[in-house]
């Protein structure tokens, strides 16, 4: 008689990775749009060279903020030096994080506009359109009776802030999902609601922010289907299965940079194909390498180490032709040949 193995115990939820393989590759257009933890998970894509626009307007963190986003991005709507505001010296707007200012009103403005046109053409093309959902509370501007995604940390008496409830969450993501597939038909939503933890409205208000997102979800997954919106558990990963104090940045809100690399492993593991994971282990390698500063280009060592780099690029281009606008894209947001 075989003795039966003995059951290993677990002490931890583990969350699985999702069978969704082949929904993210290399040469397909993405657009990541939300708060910040879009950021982080948007970084790891373009290091592994996807072909990603990541937050066009900086982090957006509430429904209505990212559906008004999704319609700059699709009508491709100017941004008007007059809508600017001036904080401390610099050009900002509303609908743009601060990342996006210049002392120059003009400046502040192409550099939007510019943005914008980029997300445009990502939108118009994109293969999946990630959403990721940090708060209800909006902030309403009462002097132009709009919803802003930024205050600025302009006066509290210029603003009124509210959170939204589920059966209006619901209609603004249901909206947004018809914006993007009316623009794009061909394209699928996958939503996540950001681990960050807003704690301005205390923990118990935290707790319901983030079950009216994830109740209003749910909703909207289960009335479009899931191969036209989906769900990636980030926020489960994080609260369930890392569960951890150690897993938070220094404030104790933010996801640790170890914290986003286990998310984005489940991440690779739910969404890509063997041969994509193979591709993205070599993009990873080539942009570690790139990532490490020359010290000295004008020496012989760092003209050398530039010629390696530029031979590296052409080989995995001619491996991958598919990797040539991600290259391109990551070229823009980084120095190269440093």
């Amino acid at each position: 008689m075989v003795a039966k193995k003995k059951r290993e115990m677990e002490f931890r939820t583990v969350i699985r990775p999702l069978c969704r393989q082949g929904l993210v590759e290399h040469g397909s257009p993405m657009l990541l749009l939300g708060s910040c933890f879009t950021d982080n998970i948007g970084k790891c894509l373009r290091d592994d060279l996807f072909d990603v626009e990541v937050n066009p307007f900086g982090p957006v963190y509430n429904p209505m903020s990212v559906l008004r986003s999704l319609e700059i991005l699709r009508d491709c709507q100017p941004i008007r030096e007059e809508e600017l505001i001036e904080v401390e010296g610099l050009y900002r707007s509303f609908l743009f994080h601060s990342r996006y200012s210049a002392v120059d009103s003009a400046q502040a403005a192409d550099m939007m506009a510019a943005s914008v046109l980029s997300g445009h053409e990502t939108l118009k093309c994109a293969s999946v359109v990630f959403l990721t959902l940090g708060t209800t509370r909006v902030f309403r501007h009462l002097a132009s009776d709009r919803i802003v995604a930024n205050c600025h940390k302009q006066p509290a008496k210029e603003f009124e802030s509210r959170c939204l409830g589920f059966d209006e969450t619901v209609a603004v993501l249901a909206e947004c999902i018809e914006l993007i597939r009316g623009f794009n038909p061909s394209a699928r939503i996958v939503f996540t609601i950001s681990p960050l933890r807003y704690l301005e409205s205390g923990a118990h208000g935290n707790q319901l922010i983030k079950s009216t997102l994830l109740l209003a979800v749910d909703e909207v997954v289960k009335v479009f289907g899931e191969d036209v919106a989906s769900y990636f558990p980030a926020y489960e990963i994080m609260m369930d299965d890392l569960r951890d104090y150690r897993f938070y940045a220094e404030d104790m809100k933010h996801s640790s940079s170890q914290a986003v690399e286990y998310i984005y492993e489940i991440f690779r593991a739910s969404y890509f194909s063997p041969e994509t994971e193979k591709v993205a282990a070599e993009a990873r390698a080539l942009t570690r390498r790139l990532s490490h500063r020359i010290v000295a280009s004008s020496t012989e060592a760092g003209a050398n180490e530039i010629a390696a780099r530029q031979r590296a690029i052409r080989a995995i281009t001619e491996r991958y032709p598919k990797l040539t606008d991600a290259i391109r894209r990551y070229n823009d947001k980084n120095t190269l040949f440093k």
